[in-house]
């Protein structure tokens, strides 16, 4: 056996796991093999079965290893492994959008389908746990890559810091194209002051969010082209109260009021909507609303939204075909993935004809 000699700085427990896990994938325990009892382990790594057993489980988490009642424990099939890490840079659960919770539950669902395993990383800004799991997992080649979801800053500056990786984001839309395809609709709706409000907030400075802003702006000048409309792009934020409060602020001057807005953000054209119930003002006769959706959200409005829809399930599954093309190539480092177009779907929020079906 590989020795083994325990440090101060880590649970017991969890440095005999990522022993046993070392033995694994190196292969000096195979595929299959059944690993000694609780009892054995226990005397050959000098502690008790608790601690034994609470190394087993972390392995169990791990897939590493399976526990088959009345039979033992065994090295699962290196087949059946392919652990992918999913790291939330923030807790999903605690963000105003469902998307990730969406994200969540489609990677859940479809990586079976794939042969492949996850092992959840969350919430890389509230301390080091997650950030040190992922490193450790990523040494002892445990993780074969890394969909990064949520993005955040110290998330980056991890993968940043590992060009090694394979890494990629499950979120890639076509800023331009989408739009473009939303202000076009607009301006043939007969709206000629339009104003766009952008999906990326101001404190994301990384060059491929500055990108992502730059092709808002693209797709709308576009739009707009050979048109006697105008259509300007603005940065309100990412939460309810951002499309509240500034959307309050500014349309409640009539001189600065646009007559119709695409807001590509669903939680920001929530709290919108409610500015402007509180101002008085009607959808769509005193301004248009056209707004970006992902498939299954709904929220409150006074009128059927008119909507830039965006299907969760197949973002994820253009990840995954992505993922696996990567891995089979051996490519590392970052991933780009296809680019997805939102769906337009007319309501009654932009003047549409009643029973209209264009989309």
């Amino acid at each position: 056996m590989t020795a083994f000699e325990a440090v101060t700085s880590r649970p017991l427990q969890l440095q005999i796991a990522d022993h046993l896990a070392q033995r694994i994938i190196s292969g000096e325990l195979p595929d299959g093999a059944r690993l000694p009892a609780t009892l054995e382990l226990a005397k050959l790594y000098h502690v008790t079965p608790v601690t034994i057993h609470k190394s087993l489980q972390h392995l169990v988490q791990r897939q590493l290893i399976e526990r088959v009642p009345r039979r033992g424990t065994f090295v699962r099939s290196r087949e059946r492994v392919n652990v992918i890490g999913l790291a939330f840079g923030k807790n999903p659960f605690l963000h105003q959008s469902p998307l990730y919770p969406q994200l969540l539950d489609q990677f859940q669902r479809q990586t079976p389908e794939r042969d492949l395993n996850l092992k959840i990383y969350f919430d890389f800004e509230s301390g080091n746990r997650a950030l040190f799991d992922l490193e450790q997992d990523l040494a002892s080649g445990e993780i074969k890559a890394v969909i990064a979801c949520n993005r955040s800053n110290r998330l980056t500056r991890f993968l940043d810091e590992h060009p090694e990786v394979t890494w990629l984001e499950p979120i890639s839309l076509d800023q331009r194209g989408t739009v473009k395809k939303g202000v076009e609709y607009l301006v043939r709706q007969g709206f000629r002051n339009i104003l766009v409000v952008s999906m990326l907030p101001q404190e994301l400075e990384y060059e491929d969010f500055r990108g992502y802003f730059r092709d808002e702006q693209q797709g709308a000048a576009e739009a707009v082209a050979g048109t006697e409309a105008v259509a300007e792009v603005i940065r309100w934020g990412q939460t309810d109260a951002d499309g509240y409060e500034k959307g309050k602020a500014l349309f409640a001057d009539p001189a600065r009021r646009p007559d119709a807005v695409l807001v590509n953000h669903d939680v920001v054209c929530r709290g919108l909507l409610l500015a402007l119930m509180e101002l008085g003002l009607k959808i769509p006769h005193d301004i248009a609303v056209l707004t970006h959706m992902n498939h299954g959200c709904e929220f409150a409005s006074p009128v059927p939204l008119s909507v830039l829809e965006v299907n969760p399930a197949r973002m994820v599954s253009v990840c995954l075909d992505t993922l696996t093309a990567a891995l089979q190539n051996g490519t590392a480092g970052h991933v780009a993935i296809p680019k997805l177009t939102a769906e337009l779907i007319p309501g009654r929020s932009c003047r549409e004809v009643r029973g209209a079906q264009e989309r």
